[in-house]
C-alpha cells in the first residue's frame, strides 16, 4: 500500500468527522451547562448550536462559515502531515536496501529504474546522481546537492500551509469582528431613539463569536507549524546525510581510475 497517497484520499474525510465530533462535544458541554442553572423567566435564549456553530444566524453564520471550512483545512492536513512527514514514508528502509545492493553490484541502471519507479526522499536525490554516473564523482554529487535543496523547499513548502492557516485565522476572525461592530453603530445610527440592548446585540454577538472562532483555528495551526517544523529540520539533516553515504561509494572508484 502506498501511505504517501493515503493522506490525499482519506484526510479529508477523518478531518470533517474529527471537527464535528469536536462540536458535537462543545456543544453537549454548553447545553449542559445552559439546563443546569436556573431558568430565566424572561429572555430569548439562544441553543449551543445556534450560537456556535450558526453564529447567531443569518449574516453571522455567512461571516462564520469560511473560519469553520479553514478549521476543517488544518485538521487535515495535520492529520496528513502525522501520517507522511516521517522517515519510514520519506525514507523507506526496503528501498534503501535495494538501491545498496543494487549498486553494490554495479547495477546502477537498474537502480535508477528503481528510482523512478518509487519517488520519495532518497530516491529523488539518488535517482539524480545516478543520472550523472557517466560524469564522474563531482558531477554526481553536485546533482545530489541540488536535488536535496529541492526536497528540503518542498517539505518546508509543505508544512507552511500550518503557518498560512494560522495567521488567516485571526484575520478572518477579526474581519467578523469588524462587520459585526459596523452592523451595531448601523443600528444606532438608523434608530430614531435609543436602541434597545436586544437590537445592539446580534451585531455584537456575530463579532465575538467570530473572534473566538478565529483564535480557536490559529492556535493550534501556529502550534503543530512549530512542531512539524522542527521535525522537518531534523528529518533533513538525517536524511540528506543517508543519501550522501550512498552516493559516497562512487568516491574511491572515481579517484581510482
Amino acid at each position: 500500500m502506498n501511505w504517501t497517497k493515503f493522506p490525499r484520499k482519506k484526510t479529508w474525510v477523518w478531518a470533517i468527522l474529527l471537527v464535528l465530533l469536536l462540536n458535537v462535544a462543545v456543544i453537549g458541554a454548553l447545553a449542559a451547562q445552559e439546563t443546569g442553572g436556573e431558568e430565566k423567566p424572561e429572555g430569548k435564549r439562544f441553543s449551543a448550536f445556534h450560537v456556535w456553530i450558526l453564529g447567531g444566524g443569518g449574516f453571522g453564520f455567512v461571516l462564520l462559515l469560511p473560519i469553520e471550512l479553514l478549521s476543517i483545512a488544518t485538521v487535515a492536513t495535520v492529520i496528513e502531515h502525522f501520517v507522511s512527514i516521517q522517515r519510514d514514508k520519506l525514507v523507506p528502509p526496503e528501498v534503501v536496501v535495494e538501491l545498496e545492493t543494487l549498486l553494490d553490484e554495479e547495477q546502477y541502471e537498474e537502480a535508477l529504474n528503481v528510482c523512478e519507479s518509487s519517488k520519495n526522499y532518497i530516491t529523488n536525490i539518488v535517482g539524480a546522481a545516478l543520472a550523472r554516473v557517466g560524469e564522474g564523482y563531482d558531477a554526481m554529487a553536485v546533482s545530489a546537492e541540488g536535488a536535496t535543496e529541492e526536497q528540503n523547499l518542498k517539505l518546508a513548502q509543505k508544512i507552511s500551509w500550518l503557518s498560512l492557516y494560522g495567521n488567516l485565522g485571526p484575520m478572518m476572525g477579526l474581519f467578523g469582528t469588524v462587520v459585526g461592530m459596523v452592523m451595531t453603530f448601523q443600528v444606532i445610527a438608523e434608530s430614531t431613539g435609543s436602541p434597545s440592548p436586544g437590537e445592539l446585540a446580534g451585531g455584537i454577538f456575530s463579532a465575538l463569536v467570530t473572534t473566538v472562532w478565529g483564535l480557536l483555528v490559529s492556535m493550534p495551526a501556529l502550534g503543530f507549524f512549530f512542531f512539524f517544523k522542527m521535525k522537518v529540520q531534523k528529518l533533513t539533516f538525517e536524511l540528506s546525510g543517508v543519501a550522501m553515504e550512498i552516493i559516497e561509494r562512487f568516491k574511491p572508484v572515481q579517484e581510482g581510475k
